[in-house]
């Protein structure tokens, strides 16, 4: 009997995922498991777990889910807003990843769904597409690559079919109150024109707060150049936040403004991502909570005052990656490197936690915490970069040894300050 050895597929795992996130916008497409297999070369069995794992990925980051209908069919369920956030992601993705997918099946897909429907020729030929992407980058004041220059014309065409089915996007007053107050909202509007004078009946105003919210997206946020009225305020309200910390903290920044500039680089994109219900990764926080408790909450305390200012509350995943910035900020000023404590351990696993937990609420810094049991220390002594040692045992100190501190539970006043100074000297 011969054997036949299936030819693995030659995507990635994440090519793979993408075509099937696309497949998936497809108009009027009926997408299997089937019809995944043939695209992508594989299996059935890495054909479930590709739509197993998309699914995960949307549903964390954009709030949608990948349901399977009683005809076989695989569909995207969820708000129109999220779907078109959604496929802004990762047509974006796609043109890095697998661009010939997008240029032989994606965008013929999405002529001949354009024609079907009956749309005007001139709102999605090619050329008055990039001649109104162009006008669009004057009106902006930027230079669009040759890839999003792809990527608009193909997003709009895909608007444009998504609007003609009355899938419009809805926003919250708090979303459309942004979204007319950016620059960008007056960019939309010109493209509104244009499609007003090809259709008989005009685009709901929603399209238009979705095309401002789109060329927001595609912003690189420069803290030089930035002069619209919003980033001024955030640039206002990130001064106060850092003006806070240092009061909390009594640490200063010799660079305020290079921090001022980095952190307005990061919240000009994360208050878009907050306002619009867009995840970003979740597996940052509980590490950050648990090996940063003092740098977190302090951060938390100084964000406040912007939450209160553009009326949002940011996740624990924002809250983590600011306070990153600011941990980060605090080593360069310091010219310091991440001390390393050795905590001597043996049988009181309770009580040794406690006592990393304290050491972790002493320092904003960051903080190299290395276990190292009793036996050993007395046998080896502690490696050469620690710089303080810390134990709940009672045990003699080894002739060439850091500091040594017996801790039992709870430090004392003293031990507390006399190992921060230690960590941040």
């Amino acid at each position: 009997m011969m054997t036949t050895l299936e030819i693995p597929s030659v995507l990635s795992s994440s090519q793979r995922r993408c075509q099937v996130l696309l497949m998936l916008y497809l108009p009027d497409a009926a997408v299997t498991a089937q019809s995944i297999t043939a695209a992508n070369g594989v299996d059935d069995t890495i054909a479930r777990q590709d739509i197993a794992e998309t699914r995960d990925e949307i549903q964390r980051y954009h709030r949608l889910d990948i349901v399977t209908h009683h005809d076989g069919c695989y569909r995207i369920e969820g708000t129109a807003l999220n779907q078109r956030l959604c496929l802004l992601h990762w047509l974006r993705r796609a043109l890095r990843l697998c661009p010939q997918f997008v240029s032989h099946q994606f965008t013929p897909a999405l002529k001949t769904a354009l024609k079907r429907h009956g749309i005007a020729r001139p709102l999605y030929d090619d050329t008055n597409l990039r001649a109104l992407i162009n006008f669009c980058s004057r009106r902006l004041q930027r230079q669009f690559e040759c890839r999003d220059v792809q990527f608009l014309q193909l997003f709009l065409q895909y608007c444009l079919i998504q609007h003609h089915q009355g899938n419009t996007p809805h926003f919250t007053q708090i979303q459309r109150s942004w979204a007319q107050s950016r620059g960008e909202y007056f960019t939309a509007q010109e493209i509104v024109r244009h499609w007003k004078r090809r259709v008989s009946s005009a685009p709901h105003i929603d399209e238009q707060l979705f095309l401002s919210l789109l060329f927001m997206m595609l912003r690189i946020p420069d803290p030089v150049l930035d002069k619209h009225q919003q980033d001024q305020r955030l640039r206002r309200t990130i001064v106060r936040m850092i003006a806070r910390f240092r009061a909390q903290t009594g640490m200063n920044f010799s660079d305020e403004q290079g921090l001022t500039d980095q952190l307005y680089i990061h919240l000009a994109q994360a208050l878009d991502r907050s306002l619009f219900d867009i995840g970003i990764d979740n597996s940052l926080p509980e590490e950050i909570h648990r090996l940063y408790p003092r740098l977190l909450r302090t951060t938390k305390e100084s964000l406040f005052e912007l939450e209160a200012e553009f009326g949002l509350r940011f996740s624990e995943e924002e809250m983590s990656l600011v306070a990153v910035i600011f941990g980060a900020w605090l080593m360069q000023e310091n010219d310091l490197h991440e001390k390393q404590v050795v905590l001597l351990t043996g049988d009181d696993k309770a009580c040794e936690a406690l006592i990393e937990q304290q050491l972790r609420e002493l320092t904003l810094l960051p903080l190299n915490i290395r276990y190292l049991t009793l036996q050993t220390f007395q046998k080896e002594g502690a490696p050469r970069e620690a710089s303080l040692v810390i134990t709940p045992y009672p045990t003699a100190l080894p002739l060439f040894s850091p500091p040594l501190i017996h801790a039992v539970e709870t430090l004392n006043a003293q031990q507390q300050e006399h190992i921060r100074a230690m960590l941040e000297s």
